[in-house]
């Protein structure tokens, strides 16, 4: 009941803000006169997609910043499908996109200081810029209202920063993920939580450097005993050992271990479950599952979700893995071995792609092997 009303909630707000920048932009227009005029249209839509990215910015700016302050150190930052990374000490900028986030910033956690972790500045560090910039944005729209474009481009800021604010500052899950606020809370009623917190960020730190998850200390994929695996961040760690597992190449084993977790009752995020299930999809089409069991598990959300993110290694892997051992198109095959390489080819960690480029070719020698036995 909980996650039904966090949901009503942020739908509730993005309604509300989204009917307060349309009344904008009609007041806008309606001021200037310039209903019919299509340049004003263009100037309020660069108004909307400035005002939007500078706000995500901002908020991701706000954890980089407060999370330096407490000690954090630098791992990435992301605004939209821009990337700024950390590599060996050098900074990188690489394109990286994840569906149903506009930005995202990762940082190493500090040591435990007097045996506690600092995570609430961190957490909250978005939200707290995010409020300063709508307070500056809307003391600043008083001295521009008169002025056009930059007008309606400081309002949408003033707006977006509030939306930001409130959707990650007022504690809720959303997409089954829990929110910055969620985060501040919860964290403080669980030490253990916040252990595997840290040790998620870690996790995402030693990925972005180039490590492989089979790679990373055993003691970060712990869970303790008795933890409530409703707890996101518990969750969380559960679907990275069946992802550590999985690199192993065991496709019976991981078969049944991934189809557990989908079945399990745990609080494990949308994004992760839909990469698990294509990772359940390649297990299954190396097991010789049938075509009708593929088929159930690449519904219309499953396939959206792939498109969405298209460009995504562990995807492609599994769509090329799909046309050879389902489809038996060999042409599409090639089109998204060509797309593969390109993507890794680009990225700055190459090594980390071993087990889906292993993957590839085993799907390769098991579509040749069948190819040649008709």
């Amino acid at each position: 009941m909980k996650k039904i009303l966090s949901k009503l909630l942020a739908h509730f707000i993005s309604f509300i803000i989204g009917i307060l920048i349309g009344l904008a932009s009609v007041f806008y227009l309606d001021f200037w006169g310039w209903f019919a005029d299509p340049i004003t249209l263009v100037e309020i839509f660069l108004s909307l997609i400035l005002a939007l990215y500078l706000s995500t910015a901002i908020h991701e700016a706000g954890h980089l910043v407060f999370g330096l302050i407490t000690g954090y150190g630098f791992s990435s930052y992301r605004v939209g499908s821009l990337m700024l990374i950390k590599i060996n000490g050098k900074l990188k900028l690489r394109k990286f996109k994840l569906s149903g986030t506009g930005g995202q910033c990762l940082m190493t956690p500090p040591e435990k200081r007097g045996g506690k972790y600092p995570y609430v500045l961190y957490n909250l560090g978005g939200t707290i810029m995010n409020l300063i910039s709508f307070v500056l944005a809307a003391i600043s729209f008083l001295f521009v209202w008169y002025l056009p474009f930059i007008s309606i481009f400081v309002l949408f800021v003033a707006l977006f920063s509030l939306c930001f604010a409130i959707i990650n500052g007022v504690p809720m899950h959303i997409g089954g993920i829990s929110n910055d606020g969620m985060n501040a809370i919860s964290l403080g009623k669980d030490p253990c939580a916040i252990d595997v917190f840290m040790n998620q960020l870690r996790m995402n730190a030693a990925s972005v450097g180039g490590a492989r998850l089979s790679e990373m200390p055993d003691e970060w994929f712990m869970i303790p005993d008795g933890a409530d695996m409703n707890n996101v961040s518990f969750a969380s760690i559960a679907v990275f050992r069946a992802n550590r597992n999985f690199e192993k190449l065991d496709m019976i084993n991981s078969q049944e271990e991934i189809e557990a977790l989908l079945k399990s009752d745990y609080n494990i995020a949308g994004v992760h479950k839909k990469l698990l299930t294509c990772d359940l999809i390649v297990c299954k089409l190396f097991n010789d599952a049938h075509t009708l069991e593929v088929g159930k598990l690449l519904n219309n959300e499953q396939k959206k979700f792939m498109a969405s993110m298209k460009n995504f290694v562990s995807v492609i892997r599994t769509e090329y893995v799909i046309s050879l051992l389902r489809d038996g198109d060999e042409k599409k095959a090639k089109k998204l071995q060509i797309l593969f390489d390109k993507i890794i080819k680009n990225d700055p960690n190459y090594d980390r792609f071993i087990a889906d480029r292993e993957i590839m070719k085993m799907a390769l020698d098991k579509y040749e092997s069948i190819k040649n036995t008709k």
